[in-house]
This record gives C-alpha cells, sequence and structure tokens, in this order.
C-alpha cells in the first residue's frame, strides 16, 4: 500500500515545480563579444583611456596691428581766408569760417587728422573737425567751422591748429609753431579813433625851442682852446650856456644856494671842446668808471642822428650818454666814460681832461678835447645833433649817490632823446 501513497506525492512536487517557474523572470540574452577590426594594434586595444581634463581651446583675440602714423614733418602754410579780421557780425548769428592751408610738411593729412580750437574764444564752434580727405604734401585743402558771434557786444578772436591721428597739434609758419585765426566784431564796433600824424621832421632837424634851445659850438679857427689850466684861454668869459633845470632830485637833497652851471663848446676836424664851470662849496665824488654819475661829474646826450629817429622815444644805437669826472677826492684822476651806446660803453682814455677844484667862488672847472670817433661822426659843419648837458650833485661826503642832477633841458629823459635840446655846429668862428 505504501508506493501506491509515494506516487502521488511525486507527482505533486512536479507540477508545484512548473508552476513556480511561470513566474520567474527569464535570463537576458548575452551579448555576444565582437573582436576589433585587425588593423588595431594589442597597445591600443587594451589601453587604459586618459584620466586628464582636456584644455579648452584658447579663446584669445588675436591681436591687430597697431595704426602706423608718419614720422615725417607736419607743416602747414596760410593761404587764404573767409571773413576778414574785424568782419562786423550780429550777435549770436551763425557763420562760417573757412581757411585755406596747404600741406608744406612731408607727412599726408589723412581722414584721421582734424581741426581743432586751441585757444581764446570758441564762439560756439565744435571742439574738433575731421578732414573728409586725404591731403598729400603738396596739396591744398579748404577747413570750414561753423561759429556763433558772442551775444555781448565786444571783439571776438579765437585760435585754431591742425592735430595728427595721434594728437599732436601744429599750425603756420616756422615749425608750424603759429595758430590762425578767426576775428570778428559782435555788433557794430565803434568809430577809429583818429590817425596819428606821421612824424613831422624839421628841416634842418632841431629839437623845439622849449628843450633848451640851440647850443651853437663854434669852430676854433685852428686855435685850439686851452685845455692844460684853469684860465680858460680861448673860452668867452662867462661861459655863455647855462644848466639850471634840476631834472632829479632824491629824497635827501638840500638845493645849495650858490649852485650853478656855466659851459660852452666848440669844435674842429678831431674834436669837440667843453668847457665847464660848477659852482658847488661841497664836492663829493667817491666813485669811478660805470658809477662815476654817482658823484659830482658832467655828462652830455648826443644824438648823431636826429632826422633818423626824430620821433623815436626810446634810446638808439646812434644815440650817446658820456660822463666826465674830474676825480679830486680820492685823487683818482680825472676819467670819462661812456655808457651809451651800450655796445661801445666803458671807459674812454682818448678824452683829454684838464680839471681843478677853484674858488672863490668855490666849486670846479672841467675842460675836456672829446675826439668825433668817440661820438661816432666827422662834422664838416653846419651839422644838427641831438643834445643835454647834464651835472650830477652828490655833497654827502663818503657816499656814493646821485642826489640831484641838473640839466640844459628841463625836460630832460636818458632814455628819451626826443626830449633833449639841439647841438648846432657852426661853420664859422664865433662872432
Amino acid at each position: 500500500m505504501k508506493p501506491l501513497l509515494r506516487k502521488p506525492m511525486l507527482a505533486f512536487a512536479a507540477l508545484a515545480l512548473v508552476l513556480a517557474a511561470c513566474t520567474l523572470p527569464v535570463a537576458p540574452t548575452p551579448t555576444p563579444f565582437v573582436f576589433p577590426t585587425p588593423n588595431l594594434t594589442l597597445t591600443a586595444l587594451f589601453q587604459v583611456p586618459s584620466t586628464e581634463i582636456p584644455v579648452p581651446a584658447s579663446t584669445e583675440v588675436p591681436a591687430t596691428a597697431t595704426s602706423t602714423y608718419c614720422t615725417g614733418t607736419n607743416l602747414a602754410n596760410f593761404v587764404s581766408e573767409t571773413i576778414p579780421d574785424g568782419t562786423s557780425i550780429t550777435p549770436g548769428a551763425l557763420f562760417t569760417k573757412t581757411w585755406t592751408l596747404s600741406n608744406v610738411g612731408t607727412c599726408t593729412w589723412t581722414t584721421a587728422y582734424s581741426l581743432v580750437f586751441d585757444s581764446g574764444s570758441q564762439m560756439g564752434g565744435p571742439a574738433s573737425v575731421a578732414l573728409t580727405a586725404d591731403v598729400p604734401p603738396g596739396s591744398s585743402v579748404t577747413l570750414s567751422a561753423n561759429l556763433y558771434a558772442p551775444s555781448v557786444v565786444g571783439s571776438y578772436q579765437g585760435y585754431w591748429r591742425l592735430s595728427t591721428d595721434q594728437g599732436v597739434r601744429f599750425g603756420v609758419g616756422a615749425g608750424g609753431a603759429t595758430a590762425f585765426w578767426v576775428k570778428i566784431y559782435a555788433g557794430t564796433p565803434p568809430p577809429p579813433a583818429p590817425p596819428v600824424p606821421a612824424c613831422y621832421v624839421p628841416k634842418p632837424p632841431k629839437r623845439p625851442s622849449a628843450n633848451g634851445g640851440v647850443v651853437q659850438a663854434f669852430y676854433t679857427g685852428g686855435v685850439v682852446p686851452d685845455t692844460t689850466d684853469g684860465n680858460l684861454i680861448g673860452w668867452d668869459s662867462p661861459l655863455p650856456y647855462t644848466a639850471n633845470h634840476l631834472v632829479f632830485k632824491s629824497s635827501n637833497y638840500s638845493v645849495p644856494s650858490t649852485f650853478s652851471v656855466t659851459y660852452e663848446l666848440k669844435w674842429d676836424a678831431s674834436n669837440l671842446y667843453l668847457a665847464a664851470r660848477v659852482v658847488d662849496p661841497n664836492y663829493v665824488q667817491e666813485a669811478t668808471g660805470a658809477n662815476l654819475y654817482k658823484g659830482d661829474s658832467i655828462d652830455i646826450l648826443f644824438d648823431r642822428d636826429p632826422a633818423e629817429d626824430y620821433c623815436h622815444r626810446y634810446l638808439g644805437e646812434d644815440d650817446y650818454q658820456l660822463g666826465i669826472s674830474g676825480g679830486f677826492t680820492p685823487p683818482t684822476g680825472a676819467t670819462a666814460h661812456l655808457w651809451y651806446p651800450s655796445s661801445q660803453a666803458g671807459d674812454k682814455v682818448t678824452v683829454q681832461i684838464y680839471a681843478e677844484q677853484v674858488s672863490p667862488p668855490a666849486g670846479y672847472l672841467i675842460v675836456a678835447a672829446i675826439p668825433w670817433s668817440v661820438l661816432g661822426v666827422s662834422p664838416n659843419g653846419s651839422e644838427y645833433y641831438g643834445f643835454a648837458f647834464g651835472v650830477s650833485d652828490n655833497d654827502v661826503s663818503g657816499t656814493a649817490q646821485q642826489q640831484g642832477l641838473w640839466s640844459s633841458d628841463p625836460y630832460r629823459l636818458l632814455t628819451d632823446p626826443t626830449t633833449w635840446g639841439t647841438l648846432q655846429i657852426e661853420i664859422k668862428t664865433h662872432p
């Protein structure tokens, strides 16, 4: 009976296995291994892939070529313009100023060049105006700027230049150093000032009589006046001309009550002769050379060509200042010094001088022979020269200073020859 029972149990187990198999997942079909193509080497086949992070391609923008610019010269020459200087323009009105310039340098003015405002009144104009075409050397260009007349009446001027592509400014003239300009009058200009009369030169060229009158130097007639002692042989007595105008006075100068100056001039072919008597109770001379005017001394101003520069109010190369000192105390000896013209300045040893202190009245005497070569002329007679005679005075012992200056000319100014008097060289002897 037992065998019969085992068979049903076995059948039941087999049926359970079949049912379980129906619910289990099916294993995937394996992917077959595909061998590489034969042209790969074993190294390439079994090489381990690199773990390096790849470097991305550079994103740097390639450098562009630098702009080239001319290293030659930038020079302009003015050709013409519109709106002449002083043109009257209604205040606030628009106007166009143009300049025509030629390129006289070696650089081409490219369209990177520009017309630029430089200084002065901009008159509402642009800061710059670019050139519209290249201007090679030897060519010309017309440049324009739109401007506005200022609203306030008056004269206005603005300066302009050219600018290179590198911002270097240049203009016209030597080295391109001069700006060109626009000059207008906003509104109605005032009436012009009356014209200055042309310089009138009288014939002969004598200065006005108010400048001390005419001093005459008479011909010696071949007899040289004495310049070796104080007797004044050959000179008039008293000496005919005076220098009694005090044209300079320092704050510490007390005018001597007995001070006076007389003088006379003579001439021959070689020299201008001078005799001067100065009444001065207090003689002080502590200076020499270029400083001798800071003590008791005399001087003459001499314009050798008054007709040439009759209206010039300044010293020229034809204007002379010669000083003469007696040199009594300390005993330095008589000397002569030329201050002007400055190109010839210095002590003049060719001037012969006799000087002595005299009394009564107390004072000093100077007689001198001044070679015409020192004054740059060779007179023949009847000439007229600019002239003034002066005496410097110092009354403070132990000092070198000019306290007072006495002159033959009441308006004497050293640096203004139009204030000097006149010297007439006579051909005849003294009447």
